[in-house]
């Protein structure tokens, strides 16, 4: 993060300097330092630096709760999208959205387990959609919200 800070340093804000945005969205992209991505998504960046850090593998778990805290709407789609998530994790995080986009989102995760699934569907947030689309990732008729 300190090479990321010295390059930013002569900019006032940083993310309005093409050139400082270029290496932020680089060292999001394809660092392999799980300490300069954390560091990363908690400098004041851009959605897409964050995005960019959520489908980055080297990010740790505790990052993408972090980007998921900082936006569940836009967020939640590029992390559980990851297939190299446990089904824990997506728990966890299915267990704090409130946001119905992500919860939606987070419906169609490739590593959420039955469990997961169904408690979104049964979400009071959710939208008919995400029932609609348990149901078809479980293989049943549709869902019963009540």
């Amino acid at each position: 993060m300190t090479a990321i800070a010295q390059h930013a340093a002569p900019h006032p804000h940083p993310c309005e300097d093409p050139h400082a945005v270029q290496i932020l969205l680089c060292t999001a992209q394809f660092s392999d330092d799980a300490e300069v991505l954390d560091e990363l998504a908690r400098f004041a960046v851009t959605a897409l630096v964050l995005r960019k850090i959520a489908h980055n593998p080297a990010t740790t778990e505790h990052t993408l709760e972090h980007l998921i805290e900082l936006d569940q709407r836009w967020l939640t789609f590029a992390v559980t999208r990851r297939r190299d998530l446990s089904p824990a994790f997506i728990e966890r995080i299915a267990r704090r959205l409130t946001d119905r986009n992500a919860i939606f989102h987070a419906s169609s995760a490739p590593n959420g387990s039955p469990e997961t699934l169904r408690y979104l569907a049964a979400h009071p947030s959710a939208p008919p959609a995400t029932a609609e689309t348990v149901a078809q990732r479980l293989g049943t008729g549709p869902l019963s919200v009540a």
